[in-house]
């Protein structure tokens, strides 16, 4: 095997190593920032009593089918009043919208 072969074939698996990573991180099935995650970090916001209307909370399920509000959410599992806090920013700027 030539040189170029072996850093053909190194730079495959590397790229392989790199979208599976990238795959398994905006993933909302499984990965750090999955659905069954937010879910777990709302049900702890919930149980905490900070947020006091379930609306809230329904209103966050709906926000992290989108992969970038996950990484906020599971970001900020342990500042659960700063979760509380953008919650209530982004339900309130929604609303408005209307």
């Amino acid at each position: 095997m030539s040189e170029s072969d072996e850093e053909k074939e190194r730079m495959t698996a590397q790229d392989d190593v790199v979208e599976n990573e990238d795959i398994a991180a905006t993933s909302y099935v499984k990965g750090q920032y999955s659905i069954p995650n937010c879910i777990d970090v709302l049900k702890i916001l919930k149980d905490s009593k900070i947020v006091k209307d379930n609306n809230h909370i329904s209103y966050a399920l709906e926000l992290i089918k989108d992969r970038e509000n996950r990484v906020i959410v599971v970001s900020l599992k342990d500042q659960m009043d700063i979760l509380a806090n953008w919650l209530y920013f982004k339900y309130r700027k929604d609303r408005i919208q209307f």
